[in-house]
């Protein structure tokens, strides 16, 4: 890793490093939900609505290099994607076959290696396919009982690099770019609404019928004790 490290070159990180979610989504404005604000999302997109026994798969993010100067990315720093439940008391998500070794990095992203730099670069006004969800991994809903437009699940991309300056030196991020996709509940459930019981009817009418029926045990009571 490069010794030399500047932090004042945190914005530009920020701005000129993009990362692309991919896997049927569609990019949104982050004002469009507040859940954005809150997980400090920096792109936002539109997962879509999902339902119980959904599969979330084939995922792929694209890193890409929109400032005048290369990146860098060391995997040791990298966090990978996760799945945040939204509503966990109607909402259970899970990774199958498992959450281990759900991620892998592609040929593509090893291929930037720099023996030099000890990390990965990416050249400025590149892109590359870095991280992809293994073949028959995904995430699945496996329950939901939320309302039909509820927000049930946000999976965050947090990418983090760092920009080579032109004298040789690293100018360091600490902030992670966050990439979010948000899902939405399709199972279209309505609130449940309990019927009220109905109580034993205790009028006028029906105390009169108790206390005759209460008149004719006792007259019985008593002749059969006179008997």
């Amino acid at each position: 890793m490069v010794k030399k490290l500047l932090a004042s070159s945190v914005a530009i990180a920020l701005i000129s490093s993009i990362s692309t979610v991919s896997a049927a989504t569609t990019e949104i404005e982050c004002s469009t939900d507040s859940v954005f604000a809150e997980y400090s999302c920096n792109q936002c997109f539109d997962g879509g609505e999902k339902s119980t026994g959904s599969f979330i798969g084939l995922l792929t993010d694209i890193w890409s290099n929109n400032s005048a100067n290369d990146k860098i990315m060391y995997k040791e720093q990298q966090e990978m994607p996760e799945m945040v439940n939204l509503n966990t008391s109607k909402v259970e998500w899970s990774q199958t076959p498992d959450s281990k070794d759900f991620w892998e990095y592609t040929p593509e992203f090893e291929a930037l290696f720099s023996t030099e730099q000890d990390g990965y670069v990416l050249k400025a006004g590149q892109s590359v396919t870095w991280l992809k969800s293994k073949l028959s991994y995904a995430f699945k809903l496996d329950r939901n009982d939320a309302v039909k437009g509820e927000n049930i699940g946000l999976l965050v991309y947090p990418v983090l690099s760092h920009t080579l300056l032109d004298n040789g030196e690293l100018g360091m991020s600490n902030t992670p770019h966050n990439e979010c996709v948000l899902f939405k509940s399709a199972a279209g459930q309505s609130p449940v609404v309990e019927t009220p019981k109905t109580l034993p009817q205790t009028g006028p009418a029906e105390f009169f019928l108790l206390m005759i029926l209460a008149m004719i045990l006792g007259f019985g009571i008593v002749r059969f004790k006179n008997s």
